[in-house]
């Protein structure tokens, strides 16, 4: 576990063009925890309210984000199908 809390990193400029060019985010240090925080979140290491909260944005702010950018942040499940299904098939069984 880290134990610091200030880390510097360097980063090619490359990257640092491509955080630029990015609307999120008030300067690099913005932009860089909101890309990681989402890259956790994609991977699965953090769950959607700790990467908001890694990213320094509301919960609500953070699923916009996402959406932005086309990234699922809700998983629909093999269960939730199952359960939709059922709902759908007692919906039609109800209307006969």
């Amino acid at each position: 576990m880290l134990e610091q809390n200030e880390m510097n990193v360097y980063l090619p400029n490359e990257i640092i063009s491509i955080l630029d060019k990015s609307g999120n985010g008030k300067n690099l240090d913005d932009k860089v925890r909101l890309s990681l925080a989402i890259a956790m979140f994609v991977e699965k290491t953090v769950t959607l309210e700790r990467a908001s909260e890694l990213a320094g944005r509301s919960l609500a702010n953070f699923i916009d984000v996402l959406r932005a950018k086309r990234i699922p942040w809700m998983e629909y499940t093999n269960d939730h199908v199952a359960d939709d299904e059922l709902a759908i098939q007692k919906y039609f069984d109800g209307a006969k």
